[in-house]
C-alpha cells in the first residue's frame, strides 16, 4: 500500500509540471484531448499527457445466471481551470479493453460509458459480441452528439469524468490498455482564463477604483460583480464613453444596456444616447452625454448572474459635430435586399394563380359530347375505343385537374404565409431574449434555422411573384413584396405591442439583445430562404408551398451568433453544410442608437463563394399543381379531337340514313310495279 501511495505522489510531482495552458479543456492545439491514465487498479484520471501505468487488468468468475460488471471513473486532472464552450459533438472517444475468455478466447462484453462534463451528461452504448474471435478492436464512438440540455459551458472547477462500465458473463481475464491507446477527443472552439482577464478590478461598488477618465481601462466583468471607476470630468461639450465587449459565447454576454453613470455624492445623471454596434464578434457600445457639469463622477460596469465578459473602455471628451457615433449615421430604415443570388439569364416569367379558365369549356363539351354519347353509333370501335377515353381524358384534364389545382392553392389550415412565419419568428426572438430565459433554451431557439427545432414541421404558404431563368437552366423564385421587408418595422413594432403600447425611456437590455439578435437572424433566415427558393422546371403556378420536417445539424456562423442549426430532412447534411459556408456573409454589422427617436442600421458585406451549384435539391418545395400536367393543353386537345370524331359520326349517319332512304324509294318503285 505505501508503494502505492509513493508512486501515486510522483505522478502527481509529474503532473504538476504540466503547462498552465494544457491544465484543461481549451481552445489551444490539443487543448480538447485527454488521455485514459491509471497509477494503479483504483486509481485513474484524465490526463492531458499519456502517462501512467501501460495497462491495468482483473479476472473475474462469472457466468451467464451470475454475471459480474466491472466500472471504472477517470477523473480529471488537474482540474478544469479555464471556461469553456463544448462543442455539439464528440468528435472521437475510443477505449482499448481486451476481454480473453477462460474457454472460448477473445470477445467484446457490452459496454456503457458516461461521460460527464460539467452539467453535460452523455451516455453512450456499445453492444455486446459474444462471438470469440483472434484480436480485440478497441470499442470506439466518433461524431457523437453531446447532451447539452442543461447548457453548452464548462466553468472553472467543474468535474470531467468518465464512467466505464462492462459486464461479464463468463470466466475471463481483461486488460484495459492505457496510454495513448485510450483517449477522447472534443474540439472546444472557444475558451478563457477568467483570472487572466480579470486584471482592472475595482473593489466595490461603494469603493470604487481611483482612474483618469481618458485612460484605457480593461478588465471582465464576472457574474454579477460591479466594476466601478472613479474620475473627474472637465469642462467639455460633448462626453463619450466607449466601451468594446470582447466577443464571448451568446449565452455569456453581460449586458449591452446603460451602465450607471453618477455623481460622487450618488446622484444619477441624464440618460444617455446609447449605439450599440455589433459587428461580427464584436460589441460596440458608446454612450454619449451633452455639456454634464464638471466634477467628480463614478461609472459602474454591473454584472449578471452565470454571466462573463471582458472588456476595454475608455472615456473621450468631443466638440458638438456629427461623428460615426452619431445617429446622423443611421439611415432611417434597414430594408432586406432581396436577389443577391442572382445568376439571371435574362429570360424571365410572370405568375399568375390557376383561373380555371378551361373549367367552363370543358363541361360545356362534355355535356354536349354526352348527348351524342347516347345516339347510336356508325362505329362502336371508334365509340368505345377512341370516344369514350377522349371523354374521360377531358374530365380530369378539364374538370378535375383544374379543381384541385385551384384548391391546392388554398392555404391549408396547418400552413403559414409568409408574413406569418415573419410575425411567428420575430414573437420567438423576442421571447428567448428575455435575460430570464435559460441559456440552452435560447440557444436552441436562435440557431434554429426560421425558428423552427428538431423534430418540428414547417408548413409554409408562398405566393410567388415572378421567376427567372438561371444559369444552370434552373428557376429561381421571387416571393411577392420580397424586397420590402422593413427589418426594423417588424423589430420595433414587437418592442411596442410587448411593452402594451407603453413609451420606453432608454432600451434596457432586453430590448438591445433582441435588437442585435433579431436583425442578424432575421437576415440570415431570409438569406437562407431565398437561397433555397429554386425549381428545375419554369413555374406554372404562382403559389408554391414548403411541406418539411426540421432535423438537426451543426450550426455555422461563430460560437456566440450560432445559425442555422436546423435543415430540412430532404437535403442531405454534407449539401446543407455546402449552402451554409458559401451564402454566410463576409460581414454583418448592426448597430442600434438609443436616441431622440430610436433608430436600426444594418451593413452587409455578402460572401462572394456562392453560385448557382450550391443550390440543393429541395424535395420539400413545390408548386400548386393539378393532377394533369399541361391540363388545359390536353383539355384543348381532347374537345377538337372529339369534335372531328362527332362530325365524323354526324357524316357517317347522314350518309347511313341517304343510302336508307335511297334503299326504301326504290323498293317502293319496284311494289308499285308489281302491284300494276
Amino acid at each position: 500500500m505505501e508503494w502505492k501511495i509513493h508512486r501515486f505522489i510522483i505522478i502527481i510531482l509529474l503532473l504538476s509540471i504540466i503547462p498552465p495552458s494544457l491544465a484543461s479543456l481549451s481552445d489551444n492545439a490539443n487543448g480538447g484531448t485527454l488521455f485514459f491514465s491509471c497509477v494503479s487498479d483504483d486509481e485513474c484520471l484524465l490526463t492531458p499527457v499519456a502517462t501512467g501505468e501501460e495497462t491495468i487488468t482483473g479476472s473475474v468468475q462469472a457466468n451467464p445466471v451470475s454475471t459480474e460488471t466491472v466500472a471504472l471513473e477517470f477523473d480529471m486532472f488537474p482540474e478544469q481551470t479555464e471556461l469553456a464552450l463544448l462543442p455539439d459533438i464528440l468528435d472521437e472517444l475510443v477505449i482499448d479493453l481486451r476481454v480473453q475468455g477462460d474457454v472460448f478466447g477473445i470477445y467484446r462484453p457490452e459496454m456503457d460509458v458516461r461521460v460527464i462534463i460539467g452539467s453535460s451528461v452523455t451516455n453512450l452504448e456499445s453492444d455486446a459480441a459474444t462471438t470469440p474471435g483472434t484480436n480485440s478492436e478497441p470499442y470506439r464512438w466518433t461524431d457523437e452528439p453531446l447532451n447539452l440540455d442543461q447548457g453548452r459551458l464548462l466553468w472553472p472547477g467543474d468535474a470531467v469524468r468518465i464512467r466505464v462500465t462492462f459486464t461479464l458473463d463468463r470466466p475471463s481475464t481483461w486488460e484495459f490498455h492505457l496510454r495513448e491507446a485510450s483517449y477522447i477527443e472534443l474540439d472546444i472552439a472557444w475558451s478563457d482564463n477568467i483570472a487572466a482577464k480579470d486584471v482592472d478590478e475595482p473593489t466595490s461598488a461603494l469603493q470604487p477604483k481611483p482612474t483618469n477618465f481618458d485612460e484605457v481601462h480593461r478588465g471582465a466583468l464576472v457574474d454579477i460583480e460591479d466594476d466601478c471607476w472613479s474620475f473627474n470630468i472637465q469642462e467639455h461639450e460633448i462626453l463619450r464613453i466607449l466601451i468594446q465587449w470582447e466577443d464571448v459565447p451568446l449565452e455569456l454576454q453581460q449586458s449591452n444596456g446603460v451602465h450607471r453613470l453618477r455623481t460622487s455624492n450618488g446622484l444619477q445623471v441624464a440618460t444617455p444616447e446609447v449605439v450599440t454596434k455589433s459587428e461580427d464578434d464584436l460589441v460596440l457600445t458608446t454612450y454619449r452625454w451633452r455639456a454634464l457639469d464638471s466634477g467628480d463622477y463614478i461609472f459602474c460596469l454591473k454584472g449578471q448572474t452565470d454571466r462573463y465578459q471582458p472588456y476595454v473602455w475608455s472615456g473621450l471628451y468631443a466638440v458638438e459635430s456629427s461623428g460615426p457615433t452619431d445617429a446622423s449615421e443611421f439611415n432611417g430604415k434597414v430594408v432586406y435586399e432581396a436577389n443577391y443570388f442572382d445568376f439571371s439569364t435574362g429570360v424571365e416569367s410572370e405568375l399568375e394563380q390557376h383561373s380555371g379558365f378551361i373549367l367552363l369549356p370543358s363541361i360545356i363539351a362534355l355535356i354536349f359530347f354526352s348527348m351524342d354519347f347516347r345516339r347510336k353509333s356508325t362505329s362502336n370501335m371508334t365509340r368505345f375505343g377512341a370516344f369514350l377515353p377522349i371523354c374521360f381524358v377531358l374530365l380530369m384534364s378539364g374538370v378535375v385537374s383544374p379543381l384541385w389545382a385551384m384548391a391546392d392553392e388554398v392555404q391549408g389550415d396547418e400552413e403559414w404565409t409568409f408574413d406569418q412565419l415573419l410575425e411567428e419568428r420575430v414573437q420567438q426572438l423576442w421571447d428567448v431574449s428575455s435575460p430570464a430565459t435559460p441559456q440552452a433554451t435560447m440557444i436552441e431557439h436562435v440557431g434554429a434555422t426560421w425558428g423552427i427545432r428538431d423534430g418540428e414541421q414547417l408548413r409554409l404558404w408562398l405566393e410567388i411573384d415572378e421567376a427567372y431563368e438561371r444559369q444552370d437552366g434552373k428557376w429561381q423564385l421571387i416571393v411577392s413584396d420580397f424586397d420590402e421587408i422593413r427589418l426594423d418595422r417588424l423589430i420595433f413594432n414587437q418592442i411596442y405591442e410587448a411593452r402594451e403600447g407603453t413609451t420606453v425611456d432608454g432600451l434596457d437590455e432586453h430590448i438591445v439583445q433582441f435588437s442585435i439578435l433579431a436583425t442578424r437572424a432575421l437576415l440570415l433566415d431570409l438569406m437562407m430562404l431565398e437561397a433555397l427558393l429554386v425549381v428545375d422546371e419554369e413555374p406554372t403556378s404562382s403559389v408554391h408551398h414548403i411541406d418539411t420536417m426540421m432535423v438537426d445539424t451543426s450550426s455555422y456562423g461563430s460560437f456566440n451568433s450560432p445559425t442555422w442549426a436546423t435543415r430540412p430532412v430532404d437535403i442531405e447534411d454534407s449539401k446543407w453544410k455546402r449552402l451554409q459556408s458559401s451564402i454566410y456573409p463576409d460581414r454583418i454589422t448592426v448597430s442600434l442608437c438609443d436616441c431622440a427617436l430610436d433608430l436600426l442600421d444594418l451593413q452587409v458585406a455578402y460572401s462572394s463563394q456562392f453560385n448557382e451549384n450550391d443550390s440543393p435539391e429541395f424535395e420539400g418545395l413545390r408548386q400548386a399543381n393539378g393532377i394533369i400536367p399541361y391540363s388545359a393543353i390536353a383539355a384543348i386537345t381532347c374537345m377538337l379531337l372529339g369534335a372531328v370524331i362527332i362530325q365524323r359520326e354526324t357524316r357517317r349517319r347522314n350518309a347511313a340514313k341517304k343510302l336508307a332512304e335511297s334503299f326504301v324509294g326504290k323498293a317502293s318503285i319496284w311494289t308499285s310495279f308489281f302491284t300494276v
